[in-house]
Parts: structure tokens; sequence; C-alpha cells
């Protein structure tokens, strides 16, 4: 059996610098394919907005936010399993982030173990084609 989360792609967006720099480290070290990005508007112009199978973005973003970005997703058609980080967790983030197709949130700071395992799970429920 082939491990999806060697094959797929996992899009990270986090406006702090280290925290993305933390992530695409994690991954990499995990063995899994990870583009970084610092804003959402930067993933939407970019080619890996096709080809992305896990998105793992900061609620809290410069410009356009993580929740933000669910919507513009569906907005396109474009699914893919999405997970949430945010330093601020209340009840309506958590509706809303639940209503715009979100897996999963975390509250920072995150467990990397927790992380993997999520990101894996979304992996393997959705292979790449």
């Amino acid at each position: 059996m082939v491990d999806a989360s060697k094959l797929s792609l996992v899009v990270c967006v986090e406006d702090d610098e280290l925290v993305r720099d933390a992530l695409r480290g994690l991954l990499r070290a995990s063995g899994i394919r990870v583009a970084a990005f610092a804003s959402a508007e930067e993933f939407l112009n970019s080619p890996d907005l096709r080809t992305a199978a896990c998105l793992v973005t900061d609620v809290q973003l410069g410009g356009i936010s993580g929740l933000d970005l669910l919507d513009r997703l569906s907005g396109m058609a474009i699914s893919m399993p999405s997970i949430l980080i945010t330093a601020h967790s209340d009840v309506a983030t958590g509706d809303r982030a639940r209503n715009s197709g979100a897996l999963k949130i975390f509250v920072k700071p995150v467990s990397p173990a927790d992380l993997l395992d999520t990101i894996r799970d979304a992996l393997a429920a959705d292979p790449p084609d």
C-alpha cells in the first residue's frame, strides 16, 4: 500500500514566519510534501491551489482570514480536508469553521503529534487521484 502522505501535497498558510517555518519543518521531517504560504492571497494565486490535498491554515491572517479562505475555496468548487489553527478559540469561530467544512480546529500551541495524526488521517481518507 502506498503512503498517501508521501505523495500528497499539504499546504500551510501562516503569516507568522517562525510558525510557518516550524510547520514546514515538521511536515518535511515527517516525510510529508509541503508548500508554505505567508497569506491566503499568495496561496490562491499559486499553482499549488489545484494540486493541494490538505490545507493547514491559521484562522487569523493578515488580509483574507483562514475562515474566509475556506469559503473562497468552496466558492471555487475546490474541496480538500482543512485543518485550522487558532490562538483564540470561541464558540462562534468553531461553529463557522465547522460550517465551512473544517476537519479539525487546534488551539495554539498545537501538539505536533496530534497535528501530524490529523493530517495523515485526512490524506488517508482522501487519497490522491
